[in-house]
């Protein structure tokens, strides 16, 4: 009984479902918005004309990296300098453009101006060019000090700095009332810029929470920062001072995830989300889903506050941080009868069953980087703060390897997804599979079908389509001891971006073979069904096909991909290994595993 539970615990959820859930948290006073549906509706980043953006600048694009090195080189700056003659007579003076001027300054006041606490003493951005410490409205307003005296418009912008896994809460419009942090919009080019001096500081004690950047170089993603970006992260006091077009309720922004720069990098965006999903009741688990390009993968945590017990029976908090790995699997969709094809991320969480809060972060990076689950090479991309209330008993997702050596397919475990499984039962292994490249390119077809939504860089910054050949150390140690596969590179000639209609592209598609180990070692290989698009066509599936096209339907939104099947009944205790037995790159590897007891 305790297997089935945890089975169905993890089944998607429902229309009805997410509706219920939202009935609940309004019946007690809980927050329930749709931040990212609300971001949609901006039409775009404001101009200096107070009109929206249409096709903002990449500044990202442009090579700064010398105006970097000659600004770390300035050094014995004179006793009685100030910011206008700083600015005018070292650190702009040998450039023109007003982006290479906005970057010495930035490079210069993020790695020079160590960060402190904030103080009610006068400002003196003298003082502060002498002492080389500052807080963060001191910075600021040196930033616009130095703006001022090249002519560029910048103005200080106090507001609030989310945290990631800050907790919702009904007072959340309070937060700007109480401003943290301090940080300058700058005009550049006809458009209104973030940047915040202060954030991209190495000595900033919480950069490390936002950003993987280490070293004592400074964040770049924190300069020339598009507004309709810095938003997930920065709430001004003063909705004006948004800059996006039109401006959005606090509230709102507030609601938002706090997103890094790997998610706007990455071009990482929201699917069907409201904050009804983040509060937890009884057996929920909290279900996030988001869209990603077919080239970059997602990995997940759930972190939370370890708690000790005293010599009274009482519970404390003893300092530590609890993680938990949750569960990251990518499919293959089509919405409302569109060719377009999105490769969409769907990720299970709990909270763990000692806490009753958490955050789940979100790491993401280029497809067939991770290795081995011991690891994470992945920065990170989004943080959502999760509650749980009642009944939460322990819950463990099965292990999810990654296979960076098999990554011409992608593999939707659909069950089970509890690792434990008890003997003498029967287990139904279920895993959708589905080419890992499509024409079109999931990102081609985010944005015909969302016309680019929130959370976008530029189409130029995901033009390029890197191919999805394996690294030629594709294996770790304890990948090669647990699987003992036999590996080689990808063959030549077999081009993911190729005519599917060639001899490389049937190669790619190809289905590999999956199969089901058991602990004494047999191979019991799974069944694979046809497609539901691809049968719904064919002469001979007729109604049957069209059943099966709506069971693998969800709000209009149809599962691509085939689905391989195995009913056994668990016999054998010990160690079950989900394989894959060929995918032209390796002969055999292990994409899951289950501990039966």
């Amino acid at each position: 009984m305790q297997m089935r539970r945890d089975v169905n615990r993890s089944n998607s959820l429902s229309r009805n479902e997410r509706n219920e859930r939202v009935e609940r948290c309004e019946m007690m006073d809980l927050p329930v918005f749709a931040p990212t549906e609300a971001m949609q509706d901006v039409e775009g980043d404001e101009a200096a004309d107070g009109y929206a953006v249409h096709q903002s600048v990449d500044f990202s694009a442009s090579n700064l990296a010398q105006v970097d090195k000659n600004t770390r080189f300035i050094s014995n700056l004179p006793g009685t300098i100030n910011a206008i003659s700083l600015a005018q007579g070292y650190l702009c003076r040998p450039y023109r453009s007003e982006v290479q001027r906005l970057r010495a300054i930035f490079t210069w006041v993020s790695e020079r101006i160590a960060w402190e606490e904030d103080f009610e003493d006068a400002i003196d951005t003298r003082r502060v060019i002498q002492a080389r410490r500052a807080c963060s409205k001191e910075i600021a307003i040196l930033v616009a000090e130095m703006c001022d005296s090249l002519g560029i418009q910048a103005e200080v912008v106090n507001g609030y700095l989310k945290t990631p896994g800050e907790a919702l809460s009904r007072d959340m419009h309070d937060a700007t009332s109480r401003p943290n942090h301090w940080w300058n919009a700058v005009i550049v080019e006809g458009e209104w810029r973030i940047m915040d001096c202060s954030l991209a500081s190495p000595s900033h004690p919480r950069r490390n929470q936002y950003s993987s950047t280490s070293g004592q170089a400074a964040e770049t993603f924190w300069f020339l920062t598009r507004p309709s970006e810095a938003c997930y992260t920065h709430v001004p006091s003063v909705p004006e001072q948004q800059h996006i077009v039109p401006s959005l309720p606090n509230s709102i922004l507030l609601a938002l995830p706090v997103a890094g720069p790997a998610t706007f990098k990455n071009n990482i965006r929201m699917w069907d989300f409201d904050t009804s999903l983040l509060h937890l009741d009884n057996l929920e688990m909290a279900h996030i889903q988001l869209l990603v390009p077919e080239t970059v993968e997602l990995t997940a945590e759930v972190e939370s506050r370890a708690f000790a017990q005293d010599a009274d029976g009482d519970f404390f908090e003893s300092g530590d941080i609890v993680r938990k790995r949750a569960l990251a699997q990518a499919e293959f969709v089509t919405v409302n009868g569109s060719t377009a094809v999105l490769k969409r991320c769907t990720i299970r969480a709990l909270v763990p069953p000692s806490a009753g809060a958490a955050t789940l972060k979100v790491y993401a990076g280029r497809r067939g980087l991770m290795h081995s689950i011991q690891n994470n090479p992945h920065p990170f991309a989004l943080a959502l703060p999760l509650s749980h209330s009642g009944l939460n008993p322990e819950y463990e997702f099965f292990t999810r390897h990654p296979t960076p050596h098999a990554l011409r397919h992608e593999l939707y475990v659909v069950s089970p997804l509890c690792k434990g499984i008890v003997c003498n039962n029967t287990i139904v292994f279920s895993v959708r599979q589905h080419p890992a490249s499509s024409t079109p390119t999931p990102q081609q077809s985010q944005e015909q079908a969302f016309g680019g939504g929130d959370m976008t860089r530029t189409q130029s910054a995901m033009s390029a389509r890197p191919g999805l050949s394996r690294p030629i150390s594709s294996l770790s140690i304890a990948s090669v001891s647990a699987s003992g596969s036999a590996y080689s590179d990808t063959p030549g000639g077999l081009d993911p971006n190729s005519n599917p209609n060639s001899a490389a592209g049937i190669a790619l598609s190809k289905p590999a073979k999956l199969a089901v180990q058991t602990p004494g070692g047999r191979i019991i290989r799974m069944t694979r069904k046809l497609d539901p698009v691809s049968r719904g066509r064919s002469g001979g599936g007729g109604a049957g096909g069209r059943l099966q096209q709506e069971k693998e339907s969800e709000e209009g939104c149809v599962r691509l991909g085939s689905t391989w099947e195995t009913v056994v009944k668990v016999g054998e205790r010990g160690t079950w290994r989900g394989l894959v037995l060929a995918d032209r790159s390796a002969r055999w590897c292990v994409f899951g595993e289950w501990v039966c007891t």
